[in-house]
């Protein structure tokens, strides 16, 4: 999928999707930097990428809010792998879980700040790098939200709408260059949020969270809320040159929970 001496950018890289997308890039050959806010969770993925990869990744902590945090993150995997060929951007917001007539705009602009602006200062500092190399990706990870606006998560939606414009006219403005912008849809993931998020629903209702993700499961045409391994592949997919003729395109990996 990937020609050797390759080098990727892997954003939110705590449990679940960031550490699924940076262990299969290590698995293909590419070697991986992996960033987040928190460096304890960093270090439990790290230790992921070596045992099961036999890779050694660069660990950093990164605001990505911070224009300069993001540029000392490029620089630094520029430095330690000589190159960017692959920024997947998979941080994100869950938003303020409030009606529209509730919300705190101020609350909404921290949504954007991460969800948005945090994607465009990575953006805006990989170009560069990666303009130097060509046959390059960069992959936004989204969400279903951004198509489907659930109710009382407006702030998310309108983000993830925001990030999904980002990516489609960015994949027109740098496809000169040779650099692929795509994007995924995700549904539910199966995982650490997943289960927090559902908590709360499952005792509203009176039944257990195992309940709650059977019954979360009778959405998906498949049958079952997918693994962040089952939708890390798709990532990955976009990221490597068997998608060389994929750009500015979104990809929804939900197990047939929605279909367009």
């Amino acid at each position: 999928m990937f020609d050797n001496g390759k080098a990727a950018i892997v954003t939110g890289a705590g449990p679940g999707m960031g550490r699924s997308i940076a262990v299969e890039l290590a698995r293909q050959g590419v070697d991986v930097t992996i960033a987040a806010r928190r460096s304890e969770r960093l270090e439990a993925v790290a230790d992921d990428v070596r045992r099961i990869a036999g890779r050694e990744p660069l660990v950093m902590a990164v605001d990505i809010t911070d224009p300069d945090s993001c540029g000392r993150l490029v620089d630094a995997s520029v430095d330690r792998f000589g190159r960017v060929d692959v920024l997947i951007q998979n941080a994100h917001h869950e938003g303020d879980w409030a009606p529209v007539v509730e919300a705190d705009p101020d609350t909404w602009r921290t949504v954007f700040d991460v969800n948005v602006f945090g994607a465009l200062h990575l953006v805006q500092r990989c170009v560069p790098r990666m303009r130097e190399v060509g046959g390059v990706a960069i992959v936004l990870v989204n969400s279903g939200a951004a198509l489907r606006n659930p109710p009382r998560m407006a702030a998310y939606s309108a983000s993830k709408a925001a990030l999904a414009a980002l990516a489609r006219t960015l994949a027109l403005e740098v496809g000169g260059w040779g650099i692929r912008v795509n994007g995924v849809f995700l549904g539910p993931v199966d995982g650490e949020n997943l289960h927090r998020l559902g908590a709360g629903a499952a005792a509203a209702s009176g039944s257990t969270i195992d309940e709650w993700l059977v019954d979360k499961a009778t959405e998906m045409a498949l049958g079952s809320v997918p693994t962040p391994d089952e939708c890390a592949r798709p990532v990955v997919f976009l990221a490597s040159d068997h998608a060389s003729q994929v750009t500015g395109q979104h990809l929804s990996v939900n197990g047939g929970q929605w279909c367009i």
